[in-house]
């Protein structure tokens, strides 16, 4: 029989045929009159090939069990089909999580609700806040700072208790708010003296904020991971404010407050009461 006849009879393509070729896992017939003919031991070949890649068995492995008709399968292949076996789960572990993000997706546009990787919570307070801004600056600070959690939602850097910190906030925070967005966007043209004086003015900004919800912020150090986690968390955090702002000012800003942060006892006790070996409390983003 010819390729074609081969590759209909094994429900594959001619182009699947040939690449077996390729790969040693179907001998080439020899040609005679410039003609390749296949016989019926290598239709048996090509379907157990097929069979065993069919049931998940990747092609350099076939290579390794694969033996003739009669002949016992060689040692080494219950390992392969062990690795063989480990990968499929892997995939329907894979599978398995994919369905709960589209099962929550679903969900959330049978609900009206726009697709983000924030929480609800989240969702609401960044666009109330937005409303609040009193200029374009002061909103485009709010947006960069949201699309930036939307980063660290996505590769799973959000603790659990942020959610809860977010909850404390209400509209008694509203006018610090809206001082630290508005400062915030006028940094990016204010000149030296009167942004080092406008600096300060923001940190004394946030650490009221912070004071007032104190619990919810030891709650939320606490869950912040460590480790290789934690700077790549940090590292990711600097870069990103690195990118959304850019000015000399605004990152020295952001670094003051990050350093006065983690320097603050009661941040400090906080993650010290936390136990090293306990896994952060990250959630990785849910589309909701």
């Amino acid at each position: 029989m010819r390729v074609k006849e081969l590759a209909e009879l094994a429900d594959t393509t001619v182009r699947t045929v040939r690449y077996y070729h390729h790969v040693g896992l179907l001998p080439v017939p020899p040609a005679r009159a410039g003609v390749r003919e296949y016989d019926v031991f290598h239709l048996a070949r090509l379907l157990r090939v097929r069979w065993l890649a069919e049931s998940g068995l990747p092609l350099a492995a076939i290579g390794e069990v694969l033996t003739d008709p009669g002949t016992p399968a060689p040692d080494n292949a219950a390992e392969e089909l062990r690795r063989a076996l480990a990968s499929v789960d892997a995939r329907i572990a894979q599978l398995q999580l994919q369905r709960g993000e589209l099962v929550g997706l679903l969900e959330s546009a049978q609900l009206g609700r726009r697709l983000t990787p924030l929480s609800e919570r989240a969702t609401a307070l960044y666009d109330r806040v937005a409303a609040l801004m009193p200029s374009a600056g002061a909103r485009r600070a709010v947006e960069v700072e949201r699309s930036m959690m939307v980063f660290l939602a996505v590769h799973g850097f959000l603790p659990r208790s942020l959610d809860d910190l977010f909850a404390d906030l209400d509209e008694t925070d509203d006018a610090d708010t809206v001082r630290l967005f508005e400062g915030f966007a006028a940094l990016a043209e204010a000149s030296d003296p009167e942004a080092d004086a406008l600096v300060q003015r923001l940190l004394d900004t946030s650490w009221s904020m912070i004071d007032r919800h104190a619990d919810a912020v030891a709650r939320f150090a606490a869950d912040l991971p460590r480790g290789v986690a934690g700077a790549a968390v940090w590292a990711a955090v600097r870069r990103l404010a690195r990118t959304g702002f850019p000015r000399a000012s605004q990152q020295r800003f952001l670094d003051l407050l990050a350093e006065q942060f983690l320097a603050d006892p009661r941040i400090g006790a906080a993650r010290a009461a936390a136990q090293p070996d306990r896994p952060s409390a990250l959630v990785k983003g849910r589309i909701t």
